[in-house]
C-alpha cells in the first residue's frame, strides 16, 4: 500500500454521519475495533467502501485511548485523534 501516494487525498475531517449522502472519493484513517483496534485505510467512492488495516502500527495504547475518547459505534468504527494524526504523519506519510 503507498500511502504517500494518497497524501493529498486523505481527508482528514470525513464525516461518518454523512457517509451515505454526497459521496465523493478519497481516504481517509479510521481505527477498526471489530476483534482488536487497529488503524485502516479507509477509501470511500461513490460506489462504496474498503478498508485496509495499515502494515505498521500504532501502540495499541493509543488506539486503545483513541476509543475510549469516543461514544461506542455498533460498527466499531472509529475517528482517529490527534495524536494518531501525528504518529500518521510521522511513520505512515513522511517522505
Amino acid at each position: 500500500m503507498a500511502i504517500p501516494i494518497i497524501k493529498a487525498l486523505i481527508d482528514w475531517d470525513y464525516d461518518f454521519e454523512k457517509e451515505f449522502e454526497k459521496r465523493e472519493r478519497g481516504y481517509t484513517f479510521v481505527i477498526d475495533a471489530w476483534e482488536c483496534p487497529r488503524l485502516a485505510l479507509y477509501k470511500f467512492t461513490p460506489f462504496g467502501i474498503k478498508c485496509d488495516h495499515t502494515q505498521e502500527q500504532p501502540p495499541v495504547e493509543m488506539l486503545e485511548r483513541a476509543v475510549k475518547e469516543q461514544k461506542e459505534s455498533r460498527e466499531r468504527m472509529y475517528k482517529i485523534n490527534p495524536e494518531i494524526r501525528k504518529w500518521i504523519e510521522k511513520n505512515l506519510l513522511a517522505e
